[in-house]
């Protein structure tokens, strides 16, 4: 992406607080560096990442980031072998048993986070190292005696030469003999060796060696003659244990370099995994939301919001690139103009690095190449540019580096120049970018260029809403209506005098006074007609919605025709198979029977009544098989003929004459739209069947006939948000029965999120109940934490 747009859209300010989002100091870098790309793949993967990691927060605390450290510059030591400190080995563990942890924990929920579960089971972990450090050395790095059998005899004796000295000491102060000669009857360390204050007129008399002296003279530390043999030995002892300490830590050091390149590889990715915490961190924060990524170019924003602008920024709604390809603002200073172009711009590129916006989620980002922003005073005075050589040369740049697929952000096209010269140079400059199909949005003052979007194809006008009662801007986008400097409206407003006006409007072409009616006009004409857009396509979306539910409810009757079908198929084959047994025992009955014995009829007259058993019992599940007549091409159907529904084996009402192969059917309290060929016309006699008074359902028994009833009736998901416990409960033990003996696979339980009291009533219910498989809380797009998703048993 081009340097300067980043800059001037602020998207390092973005990164900033991202960065501030995460939790180790290197993830704080990683996050630093992050860039966006116009990688399908990776901007598709990296949002994958930040969603996962927003679920993960919401269900189990998010990803466990604790006791990270950045080992670049340990790692970087130990493959040139120098000795590390005890601390930097105690923190390579550390950062060690992390990676374990996280990889444990993302695996565990790879149903929730496959992209973040796949990441984690590469973390490297040697498990050698970890323990190896952790026998060895503390919490805070000092070698432990049990960390050699050599380190733990040296340390015995060290510690039994200096009991022995120090007993021998205190008995040299404790002596009356040298009383006359101790300074202070005190034990200190000089030069590593222990000494005694002693009076330094009494040094020889004392006896020993002098390792120090006070300031004045008058006082000599030394060590007495009788402890120096202990003390070379207790000195022998610590520099064995030096050289021990020394040994381990290199053996320790060699360990980590042994593993360094799968070191670097699981600091790569605990960075990285940091980074996307903070984003999923960052995008709560914001109340962001996921965009839908396209690759034609089309980007649409709804309640879109500046992230840096804080939380009373007025959202907007704005898009380009699907029936226009340039949208020019226009609208009075301050109104807004250039945060609009910033936002487009910022959220675009926060996309593109795999960060939610804050925007509706309804709202859709094209996966673009390049991103060019003109924007603000570019003028510079050590080059001698004017405002106006600025811009040009800035948009001179963006045309010759130029892909076909880029979005430009222009601010002010054609400003600071003669406004004739500006505004056909804008226009030149966006008849070039129509050509190239650029997606352009840039913002103007200039009037002709609000005429210029209406007579070209692919160029629509915009504006910034302007308040007239309070005489200040909403800082709402309007789409398709022009605005307008409003300038003698608001100096009338203020108290100009109203003949200067009139003068000054007497100023203004006639040409351009009816250019402007005849704008006001279009915009009125503009407005009607997006309200009627906007309420048909309500209606279309209602419409859709319900065609939808129809169908569902159509499919879930068939599947349970299917189950009832085969729940008959297999009552059949066990009534065949418990008659075949009986039958097999009854002949091992009579081959026991001797011919003409007494028991011989009762035994035949058994088998007589097992096959009219077997026949009785077979009739209703033949009868719930019956094979339906087949589809009759010539039959013409009308509205108000009794039909069957081959598909389901029930019949129902025609409520319209049929249209392109298809008509609307009445079934019980459901009504659907068929194809034909699925319907065939009720014989007489079925119809005088039903006018006796049997059931539409009639052919169904036992299970199936509820079964059936139910699956007409059930609905898929159940509302229980602001019903009391009690109430909800017992809502939801019924729903659960009659969805599982319906044949439903899944449903949605709404429980609204609330304080979570009614979802975890709901999800202790779901643990408990014999017929639920498994549940989760629900996609955002169906509700989120407000709803969970049940899935029952086969």
């Amino acid at each position: 992406m081009d340097a300067h747009s980043l800059r001037v859209l602020e998207f390092e300010r973005v990164i900033k607080m991202l960065a501030e989002c995460t939790s180790c100091s290197l993830g704080h870098e990683f996050a630093l560096q992050l860039e966006p790309l116009p990688y399908p793949e990776t901007v598709l993967r990296r949002l994958q990442e930040t969603r996962e990691a927003r679920l993960l927060r919401d269900q189990s605390g998010g990803i466990p980031l604790g006791g990270i450290y950045d080992l670049r510059e340990t790692l970087e030591r130990a493959r040139v072998g120098t000795r590390l400190a005890g601390i930097e080995l105690v923190h390579t563990r550390y950062t060690v048993e992390a990676a374990r942890r996280m990889r444990q924990h993302l695996l565990n929920r790879r149903d929730r986070a496959p992209v973040l579960a796949e990441m984690g089971s590469n973390l490297p972990a040697p498990p050698l190292l970890e323990s190896r450090v952790d026998s060895a050395l503390t919490e805070t790095g000092e070698v432990k005696d049990g960390a050699s059998p050599e380190l733990a005899r040296v340390r015995s004796s060290r510690k039994q030469v200096q009991a022995r000295l120090s007993d021998r000491m205190q008995s040299i102060i404790a002596s009356e003999q040298y009383k006359t000669f101790i300074q202070d009857s005190v034990i200190t360390l000089r030069e590593g060796r222990y000494c005694i204050p002693v009076k330094a007129e009494y040094a020889r008399a004392f006896g020993g060696l002098v390792h120090d002296s006070s300031s004045s003279g008058a006082t000599v530390f030394m060590e007495p003659a009788a402890v120096v043999e202990l003390g070379n030995e207790l000195k022998q002892l610590a520099i064995r244990e030096e050289q021990e300490i020394d040994r381990i830590l290199r053996e320790l050091s060699a360990i980590v370099a042994s593993h360094y390149t799968d070191l670097v590889k699981m600091l790569s990715i605990l960075g990285h995994m940091d980074v996307i915490h903070a984003k999923a961190v960052l995008a709560e924060k914001m109340q962001a939301n996921e965009p839908s990524l396209n690759r034609k170019g089309i980007i649409r924003l709804f309640e879109a919001r500046h992230p840096l602008l804080g939380d009373h920024v007025v959202p907007i709604s704005i898009e380009v690139g699907d029936r226009f390809t340039t949208l020019l603002i226009t609208g009075p200073n301050t109104g807004g103009k250039t945060v609009t172009l910033k936002t487009m711009g910022l959220l675009t590129l926060m996309t593109l690095a795999g960060m939610q916006i804050p925007a509706s989620r309804d709202s859709e980002i094209a996966i673009v190449e390049q991103i060019w922003a003109d924007i603000g005073d570019e003028q510079d005075i050590r080059q001698s540019l004017s405002t106006f050589s600025a811009h040009m040369t800035n948009i001179v740049r963006i045309m010759r580096e130029l892909s076909s697929n880029a979005l430009v952000l222009m601010d002010e096209i054609g400003a600071g120049t003669d406004p004739a010269e500006g505004a056909a140079l804008a226009r030149a400059i966006l008849d070039r970018f129509l050509e190239k199909h650029t997606r352009v949005v840039a913002t103007t003052h200039y009037g002709e260029l609000k005429e210029y979007a209406y007579s070209r194809q692919g160029v629509e006008n915009s504006s910034v809403e302007f308040n007239r009662e309070t005489l200040a801007p909403t800082y709402r986008v309007l789409l398709g209506v022009p605005g307008s400097s409003n300038a003698l409206y608001i100096a009338g407003r203020l108290g100009l005098d109203k003949q200067l006006i009139e003068n000054a409007r007497g100023h203004i072409s006639h040409r351009e006074l009816e250019t402007g009616k005849l704008l006001e006009q279009i915009e009125a004409s503009r407005r009607r007609t997006a309200q009627a857009e906007r309420e048909a396509h309500k209606a279309r979306s209602a419409a859709t919605r319900a065609r939808d539910e129809y169908e569902q409810r159509v499919n879930q009757i068939a599947e349970v025709q299917r189950t009832v079908k085969q729940q008959a198929q297999d009552e059949a084959r066990e009534i065949v198979r418990r008659t075949a047994a009986r039958a097999d025992n009854i002949l091992q009955e009579l081959q026991k029977i001797n011919k003409g014995s007494r028991k011989g009829p009762s035994v035949k007259q058994r088998l007589n009544n097992l096959q009219s058993d077997a026949v009785r019992s077979l009739t209703p599940v033949q009868e719930a098989q019956e094979e339906a007549l087949p589809f009759d091409a010539s039959h013409v159907f009308k509205k108000g003929d009794r039909v069957r529904v081959t598909s389901l084996n029930l019949d129902g009402s025609l409520t319209d004459d049929p249209k392109d192969g298809t008509v609307a059917i009445q079934i019980g309290s459901m009504r659907a739209t068929l194809p034909l060929n699925q319907l065939r016309p009720l014989r007489s006699s079925e119809i005088n069947d039903e006018a006796k008074g049997g059931p539409v359902s009639g052919r169904k028994t036992g299970a199936s006939e509820i079964a059936l009833r139910k699956a007409m009736q059930i609905s898929p998901e159940l509302m229980l948000r602001a019903l009391r416990a009690e109430e909800a409960q017992m809502m939801l033990d019924k729903y659960l029965d009659d969805a599982y003996t319906a044949g439903l696979k899944q449903a949605r339980i709404i429980h609204g999120k609330g304080t979570g009291a009614l979802r975890r009533i709901v999800h202790e219910a779901l643990n408990n109940h014999p017929a639920v498989e498994d549940y989760a809380i629900a996609a955002e797009r169906d509700g989120g934490d407000g709803a969970t998703v049940v899935k029952f048993r086969e």
